[in-house]
């Protein structure tokens, strides 16, 4: 989390440091950019982008209820069921992608129970990378990855617990092996659940089935007790903690502080209908300062949270997240602004990550590049026909409305 000035050389997409440029004819001059590695959201919802403002001052269990604002609700899931095909739901899916690239994401996980090949095709037809959700299909996605998509699947929701249910998991986690990942203790409601239903904790249960380790990523842990996050901790499984999400749903704060006083890794999701990973940034920060020194916690924390972190949750660490000899090339190039300054880097004092935490502006990001190839130039995304993904979205969304009608 220090600002150094270096020449960086790509060579097999992978990043190499002090290295001479001067006669290289495709040579960058980086000295009006910060570089910086790029951010990992990591946990998403593809679908979501179709929901913005659908699921507004309404709490997750009243989703598709009997309101007026419920059976809109569930008739965008029957839309998106029924009739957007697997093709026109990737394209929904590239309109987020891509507002995340603008944003400087160059990694997501996805959890969307629609089609992960075609997820991943639109993955990586932009060139970032990923991982997708396959859910009850990793049997057909085991030990495979497409280019830079990797696949996991799913651990159970508590409103879905049942023994059989449960034992099922375990014989998946013994016969493969994956990434497993899942919303836990999002919010009262799935505290209760799994409270009532066996008298313990979702962590405790499975803590008991041998579910937890290196390779689990749990989202939310708004209603994790301490117990239970010293439980995650000591099997190095990863939170990733979406507050955005939780304050939109009135689930509430996860207690990120005793997380990371316990050493846990925890990452950063915009989860459901967001992609500005800046803003995400910028309210973590200020939930940290709640209740807490107001020294305690720096933008270089919140750095961590968007990059390494993100990283070991997926067990990348080795690969991405920093500016490091050997490094995949996931680059992001900041402009220096006139509203970044004062910029002040010595030995004893910088507050260069905290100014381009709180003062960057939404075109600060002109140029990502992934895997050391560029995917946006001048905030113009040079893989995909950003025009077209946009007209796709937008007559799938008309076509929304249109079905709301009918």
């Amino acid at each position: 989390m220090e600002f150094e000035t270096q020449d960086i050389t790509i060579e097999n997409d992978k990043i190499r440091l002090n290295s001479n440029n001067e006669n290289n004819e495709k040579a960058v001059d980086c000295k009006d950019y910060f570089v910086i590695p790029g951010l990992i959201n990591a946990h998403f919802h593809s679908y979501s982008s179709l929901a913005k403002g659908l699921m507004k001052e309404m709490p997750l269990q009243d989703w598709s209820n009997d309101s007026e604002q419920g059976k809109i609700q569930q008739l965008l899931f029957d839309y998106i069921d029924n009739e957007v095909s697997e093709e026109d739901f990737a394209y929904v899916a590239q309109k987020s992608y891509i507002d995340m690239v603008k944003n400087g994401i160059t990694f997501v996980s996805d959890s969307d129970p629609q089609s992960p090949q075609f997820l991943s095709d639109a993955i990586n037809e932009i060139g970032i990378r990923g991982i997708i959700d396959t859910y009850e299909e990793i049997g057909d996605y085991y030990n495979k990855s497409e280019s830079n998509v990797l696949f996991g699947t799913h651990l159970l929701e508590e409103e879905d617990f049942t023994h059989s249910e449960l034992n099922k998991l375990k014989e998946t986690k013994d016969e493969y092996n994956p990434i497993m990942m899942t919303h836990c203790l999002e919010n009262e409601w799935r505290y209760n659940i799994v409270k009532s239903k066996f008298g313990k904790s979702s962590i405790d249960i499975y803590n008991e089935l041998g579910l937890l380790d290196e390779k689990t990523v749990l989202f939310h842990g708004v209603y994790m007790s301490k117990k239970d996050i010293e439980l995650v901790a000591k099997h190095e499984s990863s939170v990733v903690h979406c507050p955005i999400s939780n304050l939109d749903t009135g689930a509430g704060v996860a207690d990120v502080s005793y997380m990371l006083e316990k050493e846990l890794n925890v990452s950063l999701g915009t989860d459901y209908g967001h992609t500005d990973i800046w803003a995400l940034m910028r309210l973590t920060y200020y939930l940290l300062k709640i209740n807490n020194p107001v020294h305690k916690y720096s933008a270089e924390d919140i750095f961590k949270m968007a990059t390494v972190n993100g990283a070991k949750a997926y067990d990348l660490q080795e690969d991405i997240g920093q500016i490091k000899e050997g490094y995949k090339a996931d680059l992001v190039f900041i402009r220096k602004n006139s509203y970044l300054e004062p910029l002040l880097n010595n030995e004893n004092f910088t507050n260069y990550l905290h100014n381009l935490l709180f003062y960057s502006e939404e075109d600060s990001v002109q140029h990502v590049m992934a895997d050391g190839k560029w995917v946006m130039k001048d905030r113009k995304l040079i893989t995909v026909d950003e025009g077209k993904v946009e007209s796709r979205y937008n007559k799938i969304a008309e076509g929304f409305v249109s079905y709301l009608k009918t």
